[in-house]
């Protein structure tokens, strides 16, 4: 059986060798001719002149290629730094336990209504991510994607493209998310306590802390109790 196919090759073999001597084209010559190895190879031919183009335009204006490549390196940094689901989900469970180790007296009640309501969202199903290449968007979802009520199935019912924009709850970019970050920023101070004290009180400057008046009090209190004197004992 082996016998025969070695045969049988070299039969074809050699028919190919003699028709090629005849003036029939050989094997490689017919994949040469070939649909897809043409368009291959003027897709490589075109790609080479671009390659010259672009290094020619490079030469000529280089002020111009480094603004390009600068974009295209910034570019390719968000696309890499751009936050996942997962990111996402991490930093509000680190938000929620920052939370939870204070009282409710002492939170703060923003902080507190921004976490909560994206902890229901999240427990409902609720919650989108999707990646937009440089940045990344978490938003609400008006329904859980295993909700078969009819709401969800007709399409007269569905949320508008225009009102996308008030269901982000959080940009994603360079790393951050942006809106819980800014949600967080004073957690620990309760608005709720200086909401009746006068406008000049509720804001606090940089010279308030760090005035010589402060540091003159900060000093004295450790500075011993002097008692002043009883003026009946002199009279004794």
């Amino acid at each position: 059986m082996a016998g025969r196919c070695v045969g049988v090759l070299l039969r074809r073999a050699c028919s190919g060798t003699a028709g090629a001597a005849e003036g029939k084209p050989g094997l490689w010559k017919r994949m040469n001719e070939r649909k897809m190895v043409v368009w291959t190879k003027g897709l490589l031919r075109d790609y080479k002149e671009a390659c010259k183009d672009i290094v020619v335009g490079a030469k000529e204006r280089p002020g111009r290629a480094a603004v390009y490549l600068s974009l295209l390196a910034g570019i390719g940094y968000c696309s890499s730094s751009a936050p996942a689901e997962d990111s996402f989900r991490c930093s509000l469970l680190e938000a929620s336990s920052l939370l939870l180790l204070l009282s409710p007296w002492i939170r703060s009640a923003t902080s507190d209504r921004h976490v909560q309501h994206i902890l229901d969202l999240s427990n409902q199903g609720r919650l989108r991510h999707i990646n937009l290449l440089v940045l990344s968007l978490v938003y609400e979802a008006p329904y859980d994607p295993d909700c078969d009520l009819y709401n969800t199935q007709c399409p007269h019912l569905r949320p508008r493209l225009s009102d996308f924009p008030r269901r982000v709850l959080d940009i994603g970019f360079l790393g951050h998310w942006w809106f819980l970050e800014k949600k967080m920023e004073d957690y620990d101070i309760n608005e709720e306590e200086f909401r009746h004290l006068p406008a000049s009180m509720k804001t606090i400057s940089y010279d308030d802390l760090h005035s010589e008046k402060n540091e003159r009090l900060y000093i004295h209190k450790f500075q011993p109790v002097q008692m002043p004197e009883d003026p009946c004992e002199g009279e004794g």
